[in-house]
């Protein structure tokens, strides 16, 4: 785990709304093919998953999941665009494997026990092109 400041993040996105779980992925995938189509999909690109809502608390057809790139300032998106929240997150990398993932989240209590966890912010799940071509993602977890 390393901490990392997130200052000034925008992502240009695309939100379904909906119970959790393959239409997640399934946005993903359509995600991707449209920055591929429009040119936006490179070496430098980050995309991001954001499940907004508490599924314990959120009714499933209100849950939100944003699917994103991180912004940079030369490339035009025809998107929505919306900021991170700024503040320190703690980064685990995880394997990208459904068994690793469904672990990670299955263990977070205990695996952020000891840190100082912002519950008010959204977990972000974040793919850089260089971890996913080495079978890794991270989960950005908001520190208060």
């Amino acid at each position: 785990m390393i901490i990392e400041e997130f200052e000034n993040v925008k992502i240009a996105y695309m939100r379904r709304i909906g119970e959790y779980g393959k239409e997640n992925k399934k946005l993903m995938e359509i995600f991707k093919e449209y920055l591929k189509e429009n040119r936006l999909f490179d070496e430098n690109t980050v995309l991001v998953g954001i499940a907004l809502d508490n599924p314990v608390e959120t009714p499933a057809t209100m849950q939100r999941y944003d699917v994103g790139i991180i912004v940079r300032d030369e490339l035009d998106y025809d998107l929505l665009i919306r900021e991170i929240a700024n503040g320190e997150y703690a980064i685990f990398e995880v394997p990208h494997t459904k068994e690793d993932i469904m672990h990670f989240w299955k263990n977070i209590q205990n695996i952020t026990a000891n840190l100082p966890v912002d519950t008010s912010k959204p977990i972000i799940e974040r793919y850089s092109n260089y971890k996913i071509n080495s079978q890794l993602c991270e989960f950005c977890i908001p520190l208060k």
